[in-house]
């Protein structure tokens, strides 16, 4: 059988999804993708940017019938599938759980998420926020969103799920392409008639929705002749291999005629190692902050206007489109790259130390996440003068813990960061609600489940960074978590409960094997200390330190610092690991929305 690329639309792929034709190998990771990450990808497919290919095995008989296949996130296999997913998983289920609306929570959460196509924004051409979403506790199906399609009109927000049902009375015509659409279309534009352009039609409603079901993907079938060993092979030089050249690569070329030699001259003479050491992508990110300054926005395409006298067509806030050059010269560049650098420092110093303005990640692995480092800078590049106000203060802790806990910085977050720079800005201007700040409230807290946090998250590393700035001291040594050089690594994120602790009560650890590497059982400590506790039971170490303080209740509150209860200090005591991290949960919960004020 020949292995010739061809090309499906997103229509016909999601239907084989639907009808359990493409499958997920077992050698394969789950669906993984943050919400945040499924909204850049649509948002990608509307602007017809290529998304990359699909690699596909085909599967024999046999080799279908083998019980070594799982279904697209929210779809079920129907039978035997026809087609292995390789490469393009985290898409296709992306793409699955956006315009289906399967009854299955987003993965990691305990919630429902539906997506949503702001019409407006698409329409007048601004697709950096364009595509939404909501999380919802209870499972709601088109019929309920249906029966709020007159809130689609008045806020231009449609949920996507629009684009997989049939209209029930319209003789199965696509719900997009009925007579109530075109109707419910007209109303929209009746609505929003001063918010869009005059020669915008109903037409145009229906051709962006459209956009999304005809955008093709290339797709690449192994035969079914490859064994499996040879299917593995490939999938890993797939994930593992390849080159690719960066934006700071491209932009070093296209810099170099102006005089400007980016990566000899001005990233590789930096004089700022703990700089250049928090991040790889750091010279992107200091070309992303100066395009926040800049121009608002800081994805790929919009770091090309840092050019020099490179003509870009802007809006003004008016919408009228009018010519800029972003930088005049080549030594206008080389001014604003140096003043990116100072501010990203300066970013860095509030992220890594533990003052009362600070964030607490005192060690570069323990920043939740890097991505946010342009941001800030860029925060503090314009807000120079007002950083000492106390209103700036606090919203600046509102929004930094918002963004690190709900982890839309991670993974691809270029609209996420673009979007609350501009909301910073209008922040300035007027006092409004920064929106991320919004976001998070005591149910998006409480409906995380904590004890799948694992090590490297954001969620993870910002839990970490509250430990440390809460003055959590090690529990021998008494010293600080946020004093001292840990470049060395004298101080890590060490088990409560040792991971091989020995002799527990079975009847009191049910979830010992499940949860001992989450947060809830990880704290600040030295490594020496890691060492002395090193398998023992809580009960066995704790009488330990109280011998060596002397006092019970000064243990007491060295453990109340490390978000360790009263009660949960007498669950460790009587080696009680499942009641420990239950309370410890509760702990860190409450923490969190104190420090939000929510």
């Amino acid at each position: 059988m020949t292995e010739n690329p061809g090309t499906k639309n997103v229509e016909q792929l999601l239907k084989l999804v639907n009808q359990g034709n493409y499958a997920i190998p077992h050698f394969q990771r789950g669906f993984e993708w943050k919400p945040g990450m499924v909204c850049d990808l649509i948002q990608s497919i509307i602007q017809d940017y290529y998304t990359g290919l699909l690699l596909l095995w085909e599967l024999s008989q046999d080799q279908a019938s083998n019980d070594q296949w799982d279904p697209v996130w929210g779809a079920k296999l129907n039978g035997e599938p026809s087609d292995a997913i390789l490469d393009g998983q985290q898409r296709l289920s992306s793409l699955y759980y956006a315009l289906y609306n399967p009854k299955t929570k987003f993965p990691n959460r305990k919630s429902y998420y539906a997506f949503f196509i702001d019409l407006v924004a698409v329409l007048n051409q601004e697709y950096d926020e364009a595509i939404d979403y909501k999380f919802f506790f209870n499972y709601r199906s088109w019929e309920d969103f249906y029966n709020e399609k007159d809130s689609w009109a008045k806020t231009g927000k449609v949920p996507l799920n629009i684009l997989s049902i049939n209209h029930p009375t319209e003789n199965n015509k696509s719900f997009i392409d009925s007579k109530e659409f075109n109707d419910w279309s007209l109303e929209f534009l009746r609505i929003h008639s001063q918010d869009l352009n005059d020669d915008i039609v109903p037409f145009n409603i229906r051709d962006v929705l459209n956009s999304i079901l005809k955008y093709q993907f290339v797709l690449y079938p192994l035969s079914s002749e490859r064994n499996i060993r040879d299917i593995c092979n490939i999938f890993a030089r797939v994930n593992e291999k390849g080159m690719k050249l960066s934006t700071f690569d491209l932009l070093n070329a296209f810099l170099y005629p102006k005089g400007v030699k980016l990566r000899k001259d001005l990233w590789g003479n930096l004089d700022n190692e703990l700089l250049k050491k928090v991040d790889s992508n750091m010279p992107e990110y200091l070309l992303k902050l100066i395009s926040l300054v800049k121009q608002n926005y800081c994805s790929s395409k919009y770091l090309y206007n840092l050019i020099p006298n490179e003509k870009i067509i802007r809006k003004d806030d008016g919408g009228n489109k009018y010519e800029d050059i972003l930088v005049d010269s080549g030594d206008e560049f080389k001014s604003i790259w140096h003043k990116s650098c100072k501010f990203a420092e300066k970013a860095r110093e509030r992220i890594m130390n533990t003052g009362e303005a600070d964030f607490g990640a005192i060690k570069t692995d323990f920043i939740p996440n890097t991505t946010i480092i342009p941001v800030l800078g860029a925060l503090l590049w314009v807000f120079e003068g007002d950083v000492d106000e106390p209103m700036f203060k606090n919203y600046l802790q509102k929004w930094y813990w918002s963004a690190t806990f709900s982890e839309d910085y991670s993974g691809s977050s270029d609209s996420v960061m673009a979007k609350d720079f501009r909301d910073w800005k209008h922040w300035l201007e007027s006092k409004t609600p920064i929106e991320r700040i919004k976001k998070i409230n005591k149910d998006f807290v409480h409906e995380v489940d904590f004890k799948t946090i694992s090590k490297g998250s954001s969620r993870y590393n910002t839990i970490l960074c509250l430990l440390a700035l809460n003055n959590a001291r090690d529990f021998y040594k008494m010293r600080l978590a946020g004093f001292g050089d840990y470049r060395n690594s004298r101080i890590n994120d060490h088990h409560i409960f040792p991971s091989k602790v020995k002799d527990l009560d079975p009847a009191k650890c049910k979830m010992f094997n499940d949860t001992k590497n989450s947060i809830l059982n990880r704290t600040l400590l030295l490594d020496a200390t890691n060492i002395k506790i090193r398998n023992k039971k809580p009960s066995v170490y704790i009488d330990e330190i109280i011998k060596k303080h002397g006092d019970e209740q000064d243990v007491k509150k060295i453990l109340s610092k490390h978000f360790i209860t009263e009660s949960g200090y007498n669950y460790l005591k009587s080696d009680d690991y499942d009641q420990f991290i239950l309370e410890r949960e509760k702990a860190i919960k409450q923490h969190l929305i104190d420090k939000l004020e929510l």
